[in-house]
């Protein structure tokens, strides 16, 4: 679905405006758009959903499609030779090279998470599952009271008094 709505929209005009983007704006569209669905909060790893939807990130996907978007484009000759500078070199890599960069970035803690085959279709499945793998409701357990994406060495457990970990409601003593 997004290759058929965001993609096209980027697609078409990301060769000439490339220098010009902001590297940090372009690829949240896909990330907000990927996070919107799984339906998980803004704040969770980036490379940790582009691992599990077996996605890159979308400035990736649209660096490697713009030499051919451009290749149909035709020059007057006597610019024939030349490099125009908003054109980008054509760039020859590995396809895992994006996924080794993509799992080197996911924290350590989210290995202990389950790995599911498909993400489910239904919302209310996909939610629970995917809030569960993200650790997503770590504030339901915590004492602490103001906002923070992780879980700190001070954050105590509501249920059990013990330290809050990463993934602790799974392992916490107390029979919910």
């Amino acid at each position: 679905m997004h290759d058929i709505s965001i993609f096209t929209a980027f697609h078409c005009g990301f060769p000439i405006a490339q220098p010009r983007l902001c590297k940090g704006s372009m690829p949240c569209t896909f990330t907000k758009f990927l996070k919107r669905y799984l339906q998980i909060p803004s704040h969770s790893s980036n490379a940790t959903v582009h691992f599990i939807t077996s996605t890159v990130p979308l400035s990736k996907t649209l660096h490697k499609a713009s030499p051919n978007a451009i290749a149909s484009l035709s020059f007057p000759p006597i610019l024939h030779g030349h490099c125009l500078s908003f054109f980008p070199k054509p760039v020859e890599e590995e396809p895992s090279k994006d996924f080794i960069e993509i799992v080197k970035d996911i924290p350590t803690s989210f290995w202990l998470s389950r790995m599911p085959l498909t993400i489910p279709s239904n919302c209310k499945a996909r939610k629970r599952l995917l809030r569960e793998i993200f650790d997503s409701d770590h504030f339901r357990i915590c004492k602490t009271t103001t906002f923070h994406t992780s879980p700190a060495l001070t954050c105590v457990c509501l249920n059990c008094d013990e330290n809050a970990h990463p993934y602790h409601a799974r392992y916490c003593n107390i029979d919910s």
